[in-house]
C-alpha cells in the first residue's frame, strides 16, 4: 500500500511539473513585441541630424533595434508627409519605459524643435 502511495504521489507531483512547464514555455512563446512609430517631417536638418546620433544609445538598454527608416512608396491613399520611424522592443513595458524616462525622455525636445512627429506605441502579436 505504501509502495502504492509513492507511485501515486510521484505521478501527482510529476503531472504538476510537466504543466507548470508547459504553461511556462507557452507564455515564453506568446510573449509580445511592441514598435514605436513615428512620423516626422523635419523642419531643421542640422538639429535633428544631432537629435539622431543620440538616439541608438538610448535603445541599447532595451535591446530595441530599427525596423524601419525612411519614405514610404504610397499604394493607396493620400501620401504620407516625411519619413517613418520604426522601432522594435521586446515589450509594451520596454518600449514605454524606454519612451518616458531619460535618457531617451530627455531628447524629446530637441527631436520637437527640429521636426514635427507624430509617434505611436503599439502592442504587436504574440511571436
Amino acid at each position: 500500500m505504501k509502495q502504492t502511495m509513492r507511485v501515486g504521489v510521484i505521478l501527482v507531483a510529476g503531472a504538476a511539473l510537466g504543466v507548470g512547464t508547459v504553461q511556462g514555455l507557452r507564455a515564453q512563446a506568446e510573449k509580445k513585441p511592441a514598435y514605436v512609430i513615428a512620423e516626422v517631417q523635419i523642419s531643421d536638418p542640422t538639429a535633428f541630424a544631432a537629435y539622431v546620433a543620440k538616439v541608438p544609445a538610448t535603445l541599447a538598454p532595451y535591446h530595441a533595434r530599427y525596423i524601419v527608416r525612411g519614405k514610404p512608396e504610397v499604394k493607396e491613399g493620400a501620401a504620407p508627409q516625411g519619413v517613418y520611424v520604426m522601432l522594435a522592443f521586446d515589450s509594451l513595458a520596454d518600449a514605454e519605459k524606454w519612451y518616458s524616462t531619460s535618457p531617451y525622455a530627455d531628447l524629446i525636445p530637441e527631436r520637437q524643435k527640429s521636426a514635427k512627429s507624430n509617434v505611436f506605441i503599439i502592442e504587436g502579436l504574440p511571436q
